[in-house]
């Protein structure tokens, strides 16, 4: 399978995933905290285990400041999430706070397409290890959204993110390869952020023991690719 058709499949079942949870079974996908704790601990294993040394390979060549785009990531979040909702005097504050939402996580989205197609570049290995977080992410809606669109054609148009970075960076292969690390980066910094800010202890939310389940399970995933990379 070449890597061109391996990207666009993973990115439309990223998209089918999305639609289907936001829209079909997102009130069952929102109350089940066990999935939820589980794709956190393995997020936290891939982001410390993976994201955190990628990123690093790219510091031996572009210098620190590629860390920059991971307090990006986690920051412009942290903003859309708190600022943005309070800071600003508008008089609907609750329709704007939806509308930056849906535009971040469409272009967030969007960058997971193109990154999986990096990856993908890199091998099967590399590419299902990228994608099994991200799916998760995806199906448990670790940062409940509920946007509600209106029309189907919404619905649709925003699900399909993923596969659209998939088209776009297979189309511009050359240039998305040479902005790979900053976007590896920005994912990174703006994935850590939703684990910490949805899925760590609190009073409401967590299961622990499915957090640590999902920690080991990755752990032991990676650990098993690293002799056979």
């Amino acid at each position: 399978m070449t890597f061109h058709l391996l990207s666009i499949v993973l990115a439309g079942i990223l998209s089918f995933a999305d639609y289907v949870t936001e829209h079909i079974y997102s009130k069952k996908v929102r109350t089940n905290q066990k999935l939820i704790s589980f794709s956190a601990g393995v997020a936290i294993a891939y982001i410390i285990l993976n994201l955190f040394p990628e990123i690093s390979t790219f510091a031996l060549i572009d210098g620190k400041k590629i860390f920059l785009y991971a307090l990006l990531g986690f920051a412009s979040l942290n903003l859309v999430e708190q600022y943005a909702y309070k800071g600003l005097q508008i008089k609907n504050p609750a329709s704007y706070h939806k509308n930056v939402h849906i535009i971040y996580f469409f272009v967030y989205n969007l960058f997971i397409g193109v990154v999986l197609v990096n990856f993908a570049l890199k091998g099967l290995t590399q590419t299902l290890l990228f994608f099994v977080p991200f799916l998760l992410y995806i199906v448990a809606e670790i940062l409940p959204q509920e946007f509600k669109f209106k029309s189907s054609i919404s619905k649709v148009s925003y699900s399909m993110a993923p596969l659209f970075g998939a088209l776009v960076g297979i189309s511009y292969i050359d240039f998305t390869i040479s902005v790979f690390g900053e976007l590896i980066a920005f994912i990174t910094g703006t994935l850590l952020y939703i684990v910490i800010r949805e899925s760590l202890p609190s009073d409401k939310a967590e299961r622990p023991l499915y957090f640590i389940i999902g920690v080991l399970f990755y752990t032991l995933i990676i650990f098993m690719t690293w002799n056979l990379i």
